[in-house]
């Protein structure tokens, strides 16, 4: 299981400094498990606009991963498959 973090632009509250609405964008981070066949997942309980956060919690997961820990998918929602995987190809019918 490959564990990483990706980054969202969301439109967030606009700085009182502004002088455009795009200030507005920042990046929002998630946690994704990916499988060897390309089945996604993204944790339920965690999204942040503090990268360090998000690394933080990426090498803690993979740290219990390592040790022989396991995922509880109950804590994790299905996302699209990774594009050209066998999980795309499964799900999308190539």
């Amino acid at each position: 299981m490959e564990i990483f973090t990706r980054s969202y632009l969301v439109r967030g509250e606009l700085p009182h400094e502004a002088t455009h609405p795009d200030e507005a964008i920042c990046e929002l981070y998630k946690i994704l498990a990916e499988d060897k066949d390309g089945y996604r997942w993204t944790l339920n309980t965690f999204s942040s606009f503090s990268q360090e956060k998000a690394t933080n919690l990426e090498n803690k997961i993979k740290d219990h991963l390592e040790t022989g820990g396991k995922l509880d998918l109950n804590n994790w929602r299905e996302e699209e498959p990774c594009y050209g995987s066998k999980a795309y190809c499964e799900t999308y019918g190539w």
